[in-house]
């Protein structure tokens, strides 16, 4: 999905320099596409539990419990230049699915596909005597039903690939979801491609206000 565009937060801060309105404005226009890929995966939340057990905020399920207006107001977006990451990169704009039910719905699957395996019967020590235990850990399902995992997963839609098949870089499961980025899957590039358009267009402009000379201020490498 990342396109890296050299120079852009350079162009931002010159924009907000010389050309205020400008800066304003091309904010706006990129929102504008940005909120398209948000409404659309907002979309793919469904109204009811894809299990019935799922809905019940229950102990540790308290937070995570499906809820379709929870899922739906956690997608969203952002058009404000992150802090750089241990590579130095920024993100300049980003859209985002931040609530605990809708990344479950998201991600499902994506490493294991069958969920988790059952956890299996073992020894542990108590009051120093070996007693009979289950195993524990995030790697293992700890549900009374062995096949609990297999079954959610089962009843959700299959996961949707956002790396198009022509685009650079290696496929992996973490290009993979049902919200977010199936609908960055199904928009095919429409929306990386007028947001590089909008910046590059508000870049020509700042050279013509600013009379400037050579080359543009930044470069853009990659699709998505």
């Amino acid at each position: 999905m990342p396109v890296e565009i050299q120079g852009a937060v350079a162009l931002r801060k010159a924009l907000n320099e010389y050309v205020p309105e400008l800066a304003k404005e091309t904010q706006k226009e990129i929102a504008g596409h940005l909120r398209k890929v948000v409404n659309r995966a907002r979309g793919f939340v469904p109204t009811t539990s894809p299990l019935s057990g799922w809905a019940n905020p229950v102990g540790e399920w308290e937070y995570r419990a499906f809820n379709p207006g929870v899922m739906k107001a956690g997608l969203g977006y952002s058009t404000a230049p992150s802090k750089p990451n241990k590579r130095g990169f920024r993100t300049l704009a980003q859209i985002f699915n931040k609530s605990a039910p809708g990344a479950i719905y998201e991600t499902a699957g994506r490493k294991n596909s069958g969920g988790l395996p059952a956890a299996r019967r073992t020894i542990a020590m108590r009051d120093g005597n070996i007693v009979p235990a289950w195993e524990s850990g995030k790697q293992v399902n700890k549900s009374a039903n062995p096949y609990a995992g297999r079954q959610f997963i089962d009843a959700l839609p299959p996961l949707v690939d956002s790396q198009q098949s022509n685009s650079p870089g290696r496929r992996t499961r973490k290009t993979k979801g049902r919200l977010m980025f199936r609908a960055w899957a199904e928009d095919q590039g429409k929306t990386t491609a007028a947001v590089v358009k909008a910046i590059e267009s508000a870049n020509n402009k700042v050279i013509v206000k600013t009379n400037a000379l050579g080359e543009k201020s930044f470069r853009v490498r990659g699709n998505s």
